[in-house]
């Protein structure tokens, strides 16, 4: 049965709606059906530019693979060294930056990496210049930084020593319901642990942001719902590997029910601007762009869709 267009959230997918609601109609309605070879050239050009991604974010998903890596093999009795966590992430991150650059990411351009850096011939990626080798190192360091803190950080010794059998939850997308609508859901990491309390951590490679904590405030809804936890014994944690901080959130039933309400507003929101994209393309201007991209033209300045957004 083919899979069809519906109104679905997460706390990523309301973050683009807040920060450009045209970027989410090109993810999530433009793109739509993109992935045919037959799809009409609009849309099959906002899926392509939807599946780019760029080096920081490429060096952080090879993080949370490399740290998935390690929590599975624990999970089936053995060990992943340093150095085979370390060998995994930065030839991830090498065999990536070739595939983008010699264009073989064509043949599967939802599976192989794409990045933004050569589709613009950014000049971080000028290899005549050095300018490439130097962006690349750069983020070599944060993986390994990263991974280095995975292992030594003493506020993470709980999750690496969780009791495998406890396990609930690592990197597996997931969904469940709130208030009628679908929510899509991946916690990095999650554990029950002896007593019962139920742990939630998610990786983070980048600095902290704002919407950090309310994306653990749906990690708590999904607890709940995937889980039948009680809400008064979850904790989440962002975990900022690159500087080794952790910040633990619990959320008291007060702060609980401002998130449930924040949620419902943001679905809200959204809902009113909904079609469904099976049977057309919607009018791109009930999806307004950023008014003001503000200092060094961000977000549009990293923005996959810079080039066809209408700004210019």
């Amino acid at each position: 049965m083919a899979i069809q267009h519906e109104l679905s959230w997460s706390a990523s997918r309301a973050g683009t709606f807040d920060s450009c609601k045209r970027r989410y109609y090109f993810d999530y309605y433009l793109s739509w059906l993109g992935w045919g070879n037959r799809a009409d050239p609009p849309r099959r050009e906002a899926y392509l530019l939807k599946k780019m991604t760029r080096m920081p974010m490429l060096a952080g998903d090879l993080v949370h693979q490399t740290i998935e890596a390690w929590l599975k093999e624990r999970q089936k009795g053995g060990s992943m060294t340093r150095e085979a966590m370390m060998e995994f992430a930065i030839e991830g991150l090498r065999e990536g930056y070739r595939t983008s650059r010699n264009g073989t990411w064509k043949s599967r351009p939802s599976k192989l990496v794409h990045l933004a850096e050569h589709h613009f011939k950014e000049p971080c990626v000028d290899e005549q210049d050095g300018s490439a080798g130097d962006y690349g190192k750069r983020y070599l360091e944060r993986m390994q930084q990263s991974i280095n803190n995975f292992l030594d950080s003493p506020a993470l010794a709980p999750a690496r020593e969780a009791e495998p059998s406890g396990y609930l939850a690592c990197e597996e997308m997931s969904t469940f319901q709130f208030e009628g609508t679908k929510v899509y859901a991946i916690p990095d990491f999650a554990f029950r642990d002896a007593s019962g309390i139920v742990h939630v951590y998610d990786w983070k490679t980048g600095r902290p942001n704002p919407q950090d904590a309310f994306q653990l405030a749906v990690y708590v809804e999904y607890a709940v719902s995937s889980w039948d936890a009680d809400p008064d014994n979850v904790v989440c944690y962002d975990a900022y590997l690159v500087t080794g901080d952790v910040v633990e959130q619990r959320l008291s039933p007060e702060e609980r029910e401002e998130m449930r309400a924040r949620m419902v507003e943001a679905m809200a929101a959204m809902r009113e601007v909904h079609f469904n994209a099976d049977k057309g393309v919607g009018n791109e201007l009930q999806f307004p762009m950023v008014v003001d991209p503000g200092q060094g033209g961000f977000p549009c300045s990293s923005c996959n869709y810079r080039g066809v957004c209408g700004r210019g």
